[in-house]
């Protein structure tokens, strides 16, 4: 079946079907199916368009990607968009306390240290009625535990305890509290230098704040019923949504699912603040923790400034630190971005 012609179907069936959760995943079975070119068209553009960790200004050095685990580089880099800190002074923390979780030492992977009181390949705390730990622990991973000896875990804790302590502001102060000693500081302060390497766009991250509607209904990778189409002409449709599909739009294939006029009444989506995403790159949204759409749950949790989203919803709750993004169970065949007035 020519494309545009599978294009056609698919948006028949969303109009007709608006409200319906079972139409929905029948328009969407219909959209991949019939049209395999956009699956062909997203591998094509990947280079080009395709996930980018998210980062806070630079990229990682030629030290950096030799010297760290690549699973420890993404986690300092999410971390780092997450709570809007150089994830290179975490990366360096890392490096000093214990090689990125590689030092044979007490402490590292149980138990504690030689001083009796730190743990994890971060070095926390965890001695104490009200350990650093108890006050900074983060579940990164969604598990359902908090671990100090988990790299998940403990590399967002150690970001939340440096952005509590004067990060970004004051990274001397912040990495002091971390460690009160003067050499320690300097040390961070070297070895993150090592790390960073040539800057990145600065809207790399993060939504740019300012679009327009005709930019986003030009992009063949941003698919809308005629209804949404309409609605988006109509004016009156949050900047921020707009922003944020069009950053999306940048990096991923989707298909918009809800906008206004085809959501019931009596939400964000109403007026005009709200979407619903059912597919990504091909991929339809089913509530994993693996796969496309996930992987674009958790960039729009990474998201920092005036356009991170204050109602995030899916399957799972892709940032149990922020109380505006949580898990429904009728949202594991969509994923829901939504802002407050």
């Amino acid at each position: 079946m020519p494309a545009p012609a599978a294009a056609a179907i698919a948006i028949g069936v969303v109009r007709r079907s608006r409200r319906s959760r079972r139409a929905r995943a029948v328009v969407l079975a219909l959209l991949l199916v019939g049209a395999a070119w956009l699956v062909v068209l997203v591998g094509v553009l990947g280079a080009l368009f395709g996930l980018q960790t998210p980062q806070s200004g630079y990229e990682p050095s030629r030290t950096a990607l030799a010297d760290i685990p690549h699973h420890y580089l993404e986690l300092y880099q999410r971390a780092g968009a997450r709570y809007r800190i150089d994830p290179w002074i975490l990366a360096a923390i890392g490096h000093i306390e214990t090689n990125h979780g590689r030092l044979a030492a007490p402490g590292v992977r149980s138990g504690v240290n030689n001083y009796g009181c730190c743990a994890g390949p971060m070095q926390f705390s965890i001695i104490g009625a009200r350990s650093t730990w108890d006050a900074y622990g983060v579940d990164g991973n969604n598990d359902g535990r908090k671990s100090p000896y988990d790299p998940a875990d403990a590399i967002p804790a150690a970001a939340r305890y440096l952005k509590a302590s004067g990060a970004p502001a004051d990274y001397r102060r912040a990495i002091f509290a971390y460690n009160h000693a003067d050499w320690y500081v300097a040390d961070v302060l070297a070895q993150a230098d090592v790390y960073r390497g040539a800057a990145t766009a600065p809207s790399s991250s993060s939504p740019a704040e300012r679009t327009t509607v005709h930019e986003l209904l030009a992009n063949p990778r941003i698919i809308l019923t005629p209804g949404q189409r309409a609605d988006l002409r109509a004016g009156g449709m949050d900047p921020r949504l707009l922003s944020t599909i069009v950053w999306i739009g940048k990096r991923h294939t989707i298909v918009v699912t809800s906008l206004r006029a085809d959501h019931y009444p009596g939400t964000n989506h109403e007026a005009g603040r709200a979407m619903d995403i059912g597919a990504v790159d091909g991929e339809i949204c089913r509530g994993t923790r693996h796969g496309r759409c996930a992987d674009l749950v958790r960039e729009l949790a990474a998201v920092a400034g005036p356009s991170r989203s204050t109602e995030l919803i899916y399957c799972w709750d892709p940032d149990p630190a922020d109380p505006g993004m949580f898990a429904r169970a009728d949202h594991c065949d969509h994923i829901h971005w939504g802002m407050d007035a």
